[in-house]
């Protein structure tokens, strides 16, 4: 790290300690409340995204098969947010207790732990994709359309899951608007990318209900990237996952 990252860092560090230790109470509220709150928002409208375009092919089945997929989605950020929603509360309270090093331990264990759980729900749901998409429901008529959509949902698992816990980490660590402008990047990407890949352009094939789901998969990815860069410079808990190799 050179000297004007150190810079960044140090002003990074102040910064977040300044919210928790200096900041009136109900300053401090709203400087996370306000950012988290939108993060909300835009999760509700990133589930939104794929139904609403695969609506506008007029066609039921495939409606109904991102229908069947979007419990299975919701599945993955639970065991995303169980990772960064305990996580973060425990890297608050050690760095409230000042023990940096606990609070670097926390962040490594939560942020690799979503990842490995991430690609384990992936092996699982390609391998048993038949019958999940039987458990939950799919019929003969939809079972093709699921399949398809649900292969890239599941191949995304590994983002999904990193991208919620690692927001949520970010946000602990006092920098709520970074996780936000991550969120809401990926969101849009997903929201630019549907249209594109589900009714084709240009030499773009149409893809249908598949290129919902991979427009899915490249949002979730862009939402790990973003607030993996922005909270690269956040420490001091991202600092031990960061330099873990």
């Amino acid at each position: 790290m050179n000297y004007t990252q150190t810079q960044e860092v140090n002003i990074a560090m102040n910064s977040n300690r300044d919210l928790f230790e200096k900041t009136s109470v109900p300053k401090a509220v709203a400087l996370m409340a306000i950012p988290t709150i939108v993060t909300m928002l835009v999760v509700v409208i990133y589930n939104m995204a794929d139904t609403f375009f695969i609506g506008q092919t007029g066609d039921a089945m495939q409606v109904a098969a991102v229908s069947l997929a979007t419990p299975v989605f919701m599945v993955f950020m639970a065991l995303g947010n169980l990772f960064g929603i305990g996580g973060s509360s425990a890297i608050s309270r050690a760095l409230g207790e000042k023990n940096e090093q606990r609070a670097r331990h926390i962040s490594a264990f939560c942020c690799y732990g979503s990842l490995g759980v991430g690609i384990l729900m992936t092996l699982i749901f390609i391998l048993f994709m038949d019958g999940i998409l039987k458990m939950i429901g799919a019929s003969p008529a939809t079972i093709d359309y699921a399949r398809q959509y649900l292969t890239f949902v599941a191949i995304g698992a590994p983002f999904v899951m990193f991208g919620t816990a690692y927001g949520n980490i970010v946000r602990g660590e006092g920098a709520a608007k970074e996780s936000m402008i991550g969120n809401l990047i990926g969101t849009i990407t997903n929201i630019i990318l549907d249209p594109i890949l589900i009714f084709g352009l240009g030499p773009i094939p149409k893809l249908g209900v598949a290129g919902a789901g991979f427009a899915t998969v490249i949002g979730q990815f862009v939402t790990c990237l973003i607030t993996g860069v922005k909270g690269f410079r956040k420490p001091p808990a991202l600092k031990e996952f960061h330099s873990v190799r």
